[in-house]
């Protein structure tokens, strides 16, 4: 038998007090620290919290209800035209929360391409992508009993604004009213008060709806159910990386919407006329358990569009570039879907969720590994193909 010399014993000591002194140490918070949470405050974008109730609530069939805000004279939730906003509840499992902002273009100076009435995307949706049960031959849809709060989109500023605008040029009356942030967070006061146990919480939107979901709402969510809640993200097609060529657009947006104001001070990078995608790694940065997914092709022609990027090759360098950066940064909570050789828009209401498959990975299984979540969710990044 050999004895423990004190040359042997000393780093056993070390090692037991470096044990000790571990799980006496105070884990990391969970969520979103109070310092970014400080910082967000004093932007004003929580100053809505609370200031917004429905006055009108109708069943419009299929389990759908609708809630129509106050106006309040035209200081409340309105469409870009000054008309009503209206946000939609249906009931699942209460645990679980689908926050699902509707797209629809965008408008700013000389550029009148967005929806104008919350009425025009009203619920009960067609019964496809995750508002159908199933599709043919595949699994089942992950979230099909999720709760839903779903927002339709009439503000033109892709649920970031807070601005009116005089402008005579404006064929649906002589303002727009920009009031992103208002209905949006009108729309999240609704959720905590129709379901307010639930645990896991899906922020999702499409188009202009997924740059809104990848902007102030997971701030607005976080705050309204705290740190202990599981929070996610499904960003469906918002590109929220721009064209940084188009200048004139990018001054007529930052000056139109006024959403710099609510970036926060200590996200360096975030800068209304650069690329959205910095607030998007700041809050990753910030928020320890919130996880994120960004879905797109990569000949996305609407966005395409909307940015002006004439090729499908440069469209598919800024957004395997932009949304490289914040895999990278955060490789197991920031993943992306990214299918070549296609020009289509969105997924999530399309049967693309079942049939949209990238390195063979049907989409709706990627969303399912993403909620669980599951250590097999991957971050998937097709090889170039030309669109046909």
């Amino acid at each position: 038998m050999h004895r423990l010399t004190r040359s042997r014993f000393m780093p056993i000591i070390g090692l037991l007090l470096a044990s000790v002194m571990l799980t006496g140490a105070k884990k990391p918070p969970k969520g979103l620290n109070s310092e970014a949470k400080a910082e967000l405050e004093a932007t004003g974008v929580f100053k809505y919290v609370d200031a917004f109730d429905p006055i009108l609530e109708e069943d419009v069939g299929e389990g759908w209800t609708k809630h129509t805000f106050n106006p309040d004279g035209g200081n409340g939730p309105i469409c870009i035209a000054g008309t009503p906003f209206s946000a939609f509840t249906k009931k699942g499992n209460p645990a679980k929360l689908l926050i699902m902002l509707q797209g629809g273009g965008a408008c700013w100076q000389d550029f009148y391409r967005c929806n104008i009435l919350a009425e025009s995307q009203e619920p009960p949706p067609e019964p496809v992508g995750i508002w159908g049960e199933e599709f043919e031959g595949e699994g089942p849809n992950p979230i099909d009993d999720w709760s839903v709060v779903y927002m339709p989109y009439c503000d033109g500023s892709v649920f970031s604004g807070d601005n009116d605008v005089l402008d005579p040029h404006f064929p649906f009356g002589p303002v727009r009213y920009h009031r992103g942030l208002r209905n949006v967070t009108a729309g999240i006061d609704l959720a905590k008060e129709m379901f307010p146990n639930a645990g896991r919480i899906m922020v999702a939107g499409s188009s202009a709806g997924g740059a809104g979901a990848a902007a102030f709402a997971p701030f607005l969510a976080r705050n309204a159910y705290g740190n202990n809640k599981k929070l996610t993200v499904f960003n469906d097609a918002g590109p929220i990386a721009i064209n940084l060529s188009e200048q004139a657009a990018i001054a007529a947006r930052a000056a139109d919407w006024q959403f710099g104001k609510f970036y926060p001070a200590s996200c360096t990078e975030c800068d209304d006329q650069g690329q959205a995608t910095s607030l998007v790694k700041w809050r990753l940065d910030n928020d320890s358990t919130i996880r994120e997914a960004f879905y797109s092709t990569d000949g996305d022609s609407t966005n395409r569009f909307f940015l002006n990027v004439p090729t499908q090759e440069m469209y598919r360098e800024l957004i395997v570039t932009e949304h490289g950066k914040i895999h990278d940064a955060h490789p197991d909570r920031y993943k992306r879907f990214i299918r070549s050789g296609d020009d289509s828009h969105t997924a999530l209401q399309t049967d693309l969720f079942y049939t949209g498959a990238a390195n063979g990975v049907l989409l709706y299984e990627w969303t399912a590994d993403f909620l669980v979540p599951r250590p097999f969710w991957q971050d998937i990044v097709e090889d170039f193909v030309p669109v046909p």
